[in-house]
């Protein structure tokens, strides 16, 4: 049988609500963008690309952009109001969610999805300045090591 590789996004987004941690402050807030006049906090992310590891076996590694904002969308020609306390939290939590992570295979409705074999932390947390959204945003960059779940 091939092995397929699982599809990064995915397996990042169903690894992320599996951390208690992170649903506790966003619930499933999580997604690939961010939506207008949406809840606060929300954890955004974003798969840079990615590169096998050597050897025979399906294993790769995916550079991961994950921003994460809080604070209260401007409304009525109001001003935004940014919580930067409560977007560090959430950076901060999900570098230590990832950090000395063990390999777990993970599972969705459709059954097995892929293994995240750990992370390793690039960057970050770093304050982003949002003048426009009026939120407060934090960046992090993660690498995840993940491969088929066969």
């Amino acid at each position: 049988m091939v092995q397929q590789l699982p599809d990064a996004e995915i397996l990042f987004r169903t690894w992320a609500l599996s951390q208690t941690p992170i649903t506790d402050l966003v619930s499933t807030r999580i997604a690939t963008r961010l939506p207008t006049s949406g809840t606060m906090p929300f954890l955004v992310y974003t798969m840079l690309g990615g590169a096998p590891i050597g050897g025979e076996s399906l294993i790769y590694e995916a550079t991961m952009f994950i921003d994460a904002y809080a604070g209260k969308y401007a409304s009525s020609g109001t001003k935004g109001q940014p919580d930067f306390a409560g977007a560090f939290n959430l950076a901060n939590t999900t570098v230590e969610q990832s950090f000395d992570y063990s390999p777990t295979k993970l599972t969705s409705s459709g059954g097995e999805i892929g293994v995240i074999h750990g992370f390793y932390n690039q960057s970050g947390p770093s304050r982003v300045e949002e003048p426009d959204l009026g939120l407060a945003r934090y960046n992090i960059e993660v690498v995840m090591v993940y491969g088929a779940a066969t």
